[in-house]
């Protein structure tokens, strides 16, 4: 409640400044966004690749019959610009995750947070914002609100920090120039950025003396990730690509756990150790085609390195269509699968998905999702979704 209070105080003493004078703008923006889940799943944990619903009071598992679900997370948000000089707008937006279902405990969380600056074509951001994997490449196939992103949670999770599942990203200094990977206004349009500080691997290091043990970071390097995004649009025809990687600078405590798993000589050990200052990368390359106003067609490759020896590559491969049935209905269907080179690794045999939204006034809707990954002798998941929204 206190977390509340504060935000409703915020938010009036920006209304109450803005009112009187002329900048910046403020625009509060948000929705209520609650689901009935139904998740079933054999031999996974937690659906691996399959989001299994979120704030869900008693959590959502293959022994319940179905659970409430704030899936796609509640929010509410405040955004504006104001004008500089010579063409310049300074931009900001916060926007927070609300826990609807629950009443105390961590009610409020950062989505997006972020200062910027434009002029024109060009963007600049600082704070935490969109991650260029998850503009340049999920948006070519995946349209659902929650579902429909095993094949690329596949290929995303193999990274570091927040950048591991290519959603939302902290720390990040951004260049764009054109509307960015989301949509395809722009002819050209492309995107840099720079991960901050966003590795969060660690080690633990036993305290002298009888001190306690703590834990410490494995990556001394203040720039831990880049991001680089780009997008050409041809008549109906958008083509994209996009590549991430972890960057590090190996610490003292990282190159004392190798050297002491060396010199021990276990072979887990030295992988485990190897593995504090690996340097992974994804990349991605996808298409998206608008066939006619009401129907589009997309495609996405995309491809992990997670910088060992041997056995280093993961591959998916994913393709989707959205049809405008009508001026309230909106259906979505893809598929997509995936292999890893280690044949012992879990492999994404198939991946079925879909989405059906129905506008019912101009700031409520109602949709039902799906979503099913086989993953083989490793098992399988079903979720399926129906969700009712109130935007404001």
């Amino acid at each position: 409640m206190h977390k509340k209070t504060l935000l409703a105080i915020a938010i009036a003493g920006i209304t109450a400044s803005h009112t009187a004078s002329a900048a910046p703008s403020a625009e509060i923006y948000g929705f209520v966004d609650i689901g009935l889940e139904h998740f079933n799943e054999s031999a996974l944990s937690n659906g691996t690749d399959v989001f299994a619903g979120g704030d869900t009071p008693n959590g959502n598992s293959d022994e319940q019959e179905f659970a409430l679900t704030n899936n796609v997370q509640s929010r509410i948000g405040i955004k504006g610009e104001e004008d500089i000089e010579d063409g310049w707008k300074g931009t900001y937006r916060m926007e927070f995750r609300a826990n609807v279902l629950e009443s105390g405990g961590n009610a409020l969380r950062t989505r997006l947070g972020w200062l910027g600056l434009e002029k024109g074509d060009h963007h600049f951001k600082v704070g935490t914002q969109w991650s260029p994997f998850m503009q340049y490449s999920a948006w070519n196939t995946a349209r659902g609100e929650s579902q429909g992103l095993a094949s690329y949670f596949y290929i995303a999770d193999e990274l570091k920090g927040s950048m591991q599942y290519g959603f939302r990203n902290a720390s990040v200094i951004s260049y764009t120039y054109g509307d960015g990977g989301w949509g395809t206004a722009s002819p050209y349009t492309g995107t840099i950025a720079l991960h901050v500080g966003d590795d969060n691997t660690k080690v633990t290091v036993p305290g002298a003396n009888g001190a306690p043990s703590s834990e410490e970071l494995t990556n001394d390097a203040g720039i831990t990730g880049v991001s680089v995004a780009g997008a050409a649009t041809f008549g109906n025809l958008t083509l994209n690509a996009v590549y991430t990687q972890n960057l590090v600078a190996e610490s003292d405590v990282a190159t004392a756990a190798l050297e002491a798993a060396i010199l021990s000589g276990d072979a887990s050990d030295i992988a485990d150790a190897q593995d504090l200052v690996t340097e992974p990368a994804i990349f991605g390359a996808g298409a998206k085609f608008q066939a006619t106003p009401e129907l589009e067609f997309g495609f996405a490759y995309r491809g992990a390195d997670r910088d060992t020896e041997e056995n280093e590559y993961t591959y998916s491969t994913s393709f989707s269509t959205q049809y405008k049935f009508d001026d309230k209905t909106d259906i979505h269907l893809g598929v997509g699968q995936g292999e890893d080179d280690d044949s012992s690794a879990r492999q994404l045999k198939l991946n079925l998905y879909g989405q059906v939204w129905y506008q019912v006034t101009d700031s409520r809707s109602v949709r039902f999702e799906f979503e099913h990954a086989d993953y083989g002798d490793d098992g399988e998941v079903l979720v399926t979704l129906l969700s009712m929204r109130q935007a404001f």
